[in-house]
Formats: C-alpha cells, structure tokens, sequence
C-alpha cells in the first residue's frame, strides 16, 4: 500500500466520519505511531504518523501530529481504544488485537466485510505451522493491510 505523507494543517481537516481502519501503538512492533485509512471521494488514502518515540531532529514540534493530536481528531478510535477489553462497549470501530499491545480498529460499517478477507489472509499466512493459535495475532499484524487490500480488489464492500 502507499503511504501518503499529510502535514499537521492537512491532518486537522480530516472528519472522523471518513476514518475506516487505524492502528494502536502496541509495545513492539509498532510503537512508534499509528497506520490509518480515510476514505476520501470514493478512494481510500493510507497514511502513517510516526515519530512519538523516536522523533524526527528535522521537523520542528509544531510540525508533528502527536499521539495526543490523534486522540483529539479521532475520540470514537481512542474511546474503543480505552474499550478494547470491554465485551458490551459498541462504538463506530471494532477493535482487533494484533499482541503486544498492538491493535486495528476497523469501522463497524464494514467490518464483517474485512473480518472475512482478514480469516482468509490470516489462514494463509499460517498454513503448515504447527502452533497456529500462538502466532495468531503476529499473523494480524502482518497481513491486516493485505486483508484490506483483497477487501476492496473483491469489491465485497463500500
């Protein structure tokens, strides 16, 4: 998938309403920021914030979208976020666990249509491996952006 750069300016624009997939930062892996798709005039854009560990020395602070900036543009995702282990919350997103603290929140609107490409996707990823249950959310994490990606080739949604 290709990653589109967004400025901060850019970034505050976006409307919640158009957020279909974003990622929690996990303790490994991905702790550095978050991957997330907006669906904007019938396309999908995929961009990536990244730097809240490890900070770019060329960019100035007010040039950075923080963790603190994505919670405030997106309080449904950081309220299902805050949720996850909550069995009776029901908010925009469902939340998926990928391990070590990792985790993809997907819009409810089309999630039954990406949990269905995301089984396929991780089935693949496991096949001939012996302890599939214990690399089970390793497997999410890798091929979650595939998933999508098969998701909307097969046109199963939107």
């Amino acid at each position: 998938m290709e990653l589109n750069r967004i400025s901060r300016e850019e970034f505050l624009k976006l409307k919640e309403e158009d957020l279909y997939f974003i990622t929690n930062p996990g303790r490994m892996g991905d702790e550095d920021g978050s991957t997330f798709i907006v669906k904007e005039n019938n396309d999908y854009k995929v961009y990536r914030v990244d730097g809240w560990m490890y900070p770019s020395k060329e960019k100035k602070p007010s040039e950075c979208i923080s963790l603190d900036d994505m919670t405030k543009q997106f309080p449904k995702w950081f309220d299902t976020w805050k949720n996850a282990d909550n069995k009776n919350y029901h908010g925009k997103y469902t939340f998926i666990y990928m391990g070590f603290g990792n985790g993809l929140c997907v819009d409810n609107s089309i999630y039954e249509a990406f949990k269905t490409n995301l089984d396929e996707k991780v089935e693949e990823y496991l096949e001939g491996e012996e302890q599939k249950e214990s690399l089970k959310y390793a497997a999410i994490y890798n091929v979650w952006q595939n998933a999508f990606l098969n998701m909307i080739n097969n046109k199963k949604t939107l």
